[in-house]
């Protein structure tokens, strides 16, 4: 999913960085149940490119008790990864 695809989600006065976040929550909000997916592979489905390890920190940052499903999201060895 490019940038270009969810602009119209978006109010105007979104900075790039917000559409960039909004872009990786949306798509990580479609991991079904039973299915996980690399921070790699994430990045490239919300369609910012090769961004596996600004997707692990910007998971790292998420408030505790978010509903997104971060537990679904590995490193590319197959495991969690946790502070």
């Amino acid at each position: 999913m490019a940038d270009a695809d969810l602009t119209f989600l978006y109010p105007d006065e979104q900075s790039p960085a917000e559409r960039r976040r909004a872009a990786l929550y949306l798509t990580m909000a479609q991991i079904q149940e039973g299915k996980v997916v690399a921070y790699g592979q994430l990045a490239e489905l919300a369609g910012l490119g090769k961004a596996a390890r600004w997707v692990g920190r910007t998971l790292s940052q998420l408030p505790e008790g978010s509903s997104l499903p971060w537990h679904r999201v590995l490193g590319a060895g197959g495991r969690l990864s946790l502070p």
